[in-house]
């Protein structure tokens, strides 16, 4: 149940800010844009109180909730060489806070992976999920996959990341780099220690959506160590 409050509470407060925030000029902002180069099913896009379906080829401005339905799917590009795919039954909020060009998404629920083009000239980049900050400093691939209770696993593809806990009192967070994967629950302070083998423990119904997510809908059993 607290698990529940708290994610609840993260996404009401992430809603808030974005409707409460709408003098952003869309002439300064359109350079910030996404492209959706693929979209296939529902996906759509929120405008206010109004839903808008997403086709391949359209760009979503700053400040958008996107979603996808039970057989939805889109791929993003962005200026400056990063990307994300959404897959089925997935919300995120695309570039909240505009002044800061780095925050690229708030992950709300469902499944995203990320290529974050961090490192050079634009410095460092950050992803948001109801319990976790991400953030890169070089380029990096993720997987992010996010229950209902707000808990989150993330995948390292390629490079490393630095993750924090968004809902405890901050501390040092945990490094986590390429081939490892970390959970961060609710109610819980972050883990040092990757235990891969944890991972593996998980019911299937966890490890199934991740690695769809990974694999583009090609589900990866958990006996299949892919760590190497």
């Amino acid at each position: 149940m607290l698990s529940r409050f708290l994610f609840a509470l993260w996404a009401t407060s992430a809603a808030g800010i974005l409707l409460a925030a709408q003098d952003v000029d869309p002439n300064v902002m359109q350079i910030y844009a996404a492209q959706a180069t693929i979209a296939t099913g529902n996906v759509s896009l929120t405008t206010g109180r109004e839903a808008w379906s997403i086709t391949s080829g359209e760009y979503v401005p700053v400040r958008q909730v996107i979603a996808t339905g039970s057989d939805g799917y889109a791929h993003f590009e962005v200026p400056g060489g990063s990307s994300f795919d959404l897959y089925s039954d997935s919300q995120i909020i695309f570039r909240q806070n505009p002044p800061s060009p780095g925050d690229l998404l708030d992950v709300l629920g469902g499944r995203v992976r990320i290529h974050l083009q961090a490192g050079l000239a634009h410095l460092r980049q950050r992803v948001f999920t109801p319990t976790a900050m991400i953030t890169a400093e070089e380029p990096t691939t993720i997987a992010i996959a996010v229950d209902e209770s707000g808990t989150t696993r993330i995948d390292v593809i390629e490079g490393q990341i630095y993750v924090q806990h968004t809902l405890l009192p901050k501390g040092d967070g945990t490094v986590v780099r390429a081939v490892d994967a970390i959970l961060v629950r609710p109610n819980e302070p972050i883990s040092r220690h990757l235990d891969r083998g944890a991972i593996y423990r998980l019911a299937i119904k966890p490890l199934r959506n991740v690695f769809t997510a990974i694999t583009f809908g090609h589900f990866v059993p958990a006996s299949y160590n892919v760590w190497g």
